[in-house]
This record gives structure tokens, C-alpha cells and sequence, in this order.
């Protein structure tokens, strides 16, 4: 039986239709060494990226972009956070604010106070699949689902990592 992870039980049970629940060994957990061991596509990959902005005022947003892409930080994600300077959260910070595991955190059954942004490349994929809240367990579902479960707001987010 699949651990799911307690900030994300509620979101599961009320939506075992949209998310398919895989579980995975904790030293795979990590994207690439996810789909090279179980032979999905990085492309399908949808990584969950915290930054803390630290002015004016100190939040959290959650950046969703596929693996195979690259967060434009400085500039798409500072303009869309209204932050002069942010940063990745530190391992400590991430596990604190979203009360998940960091190399599992997903962009479900976080506090409301973080924003949630998915870049619009996601969005192209027929499924994703993100983590689980755990290092033990991961979620496939369709991008649509993504964007209305975690109440997301569609960017451009990215560059291409072969750019």
C-alpha cells in the first residue's frame, strides 16, 4: 500500500479519479534518478521549486516546471512574486513552510498562503507527474487537474535547459 503523505490525504481521497498514486524507494525520489530507474520521460516530470522573496516583504510562492526546463528566477518568477530580490528556500525553510519533505514536496496540500504558479509548458503535456509529499511517493495526473487542485496560476516560467 502507497504512504501518502498527511497533508495530501484529503486531496487524495476526494480525488482518486484525477491523481494516480505511484510509489517509489526513497533513493529514486530525486527526478532523474526517478525516470532513469522507472522509465518515465523527464519531460513528464513536473518539479515543485520554493522561493522565498525577501523584498519588500518575505513570502513564499511554489514554481512548477517540468524537468526538462529551467525556472527563469530573476526575472519571470521575481516579476510575478512583485519581489526586488528572492531566492531558493533552504531545505529547513521548505520543510517548514510546507510541512512536506524536501526532494518530495508537492504542489498539493500546501498552507493557503502560498501561491502556487505553473509554467505554461506543463500545460502541454498529456500527464505530469510531481511528488507525493514524501520521498517514497509520487502522483501522475493530467495538467488541468494540476492547475484546479492546487488553484494555479498559468505563466511562462521558464527557458529551455538546451538554450
Amino acid at each position: 500500500m502507497i504512504e501518502i503523505h498527511k497533508t495530501i490525504e484529503k486531496i487524495f481521497e476526494s480525488n482518486k479519479d484525477k491523481l494516480d498514486a505511484f510509489e517509489c524507494k526513497d533513493e529514486f525520489s530525486d527526478t532523474q534518478s526517478f525516470c532513469d530507474h522507472y522509465g518515465f520521460k523527464i519531460e513528464d516530470s513536473c518539479n515543485a521549486i520554493l522561493l522565498k522573496s525577501k523584498k519588500p516583504e518575505e513570502f513564499y510562492g511554489l514554481f512548477c516546471v517540468l524537468g526538462s526546463d529551467r525556472l527563469d528566477v530573476n526575472h519571470k518568477a521575481k516579476s510575478l512574486l512583485g519581489a526586488k530580490k528572492v531566492s531558493f528556500a533552504s531545505r529547513e525553510e521548505a520543510e517548514i513552510i510546507t510541512n512536506q519533505i524536501y526532494g518530495g514536496i508537492s504542489p498539493l496540500g500546501l498552507p493557503e498562503e502560498i501561491k502556487v504558479y505553473i509554467d505554461e509548458n506543463v500545460m502541454l503535456r498529456n500527464k505530469v507527474f510531481i511528488g507525493g509529499g514524501n520521498r517514497i511517493s509520487k502522483f501522475f495526473l493530467k495538467p488541468s487537474d494540476l492547475k484546479d487542485l492546487t488553484n494555479g496560476e498559468v505563466a511562462e516560467l521558464t527557458q529551455s535547459i538546451s538554450t
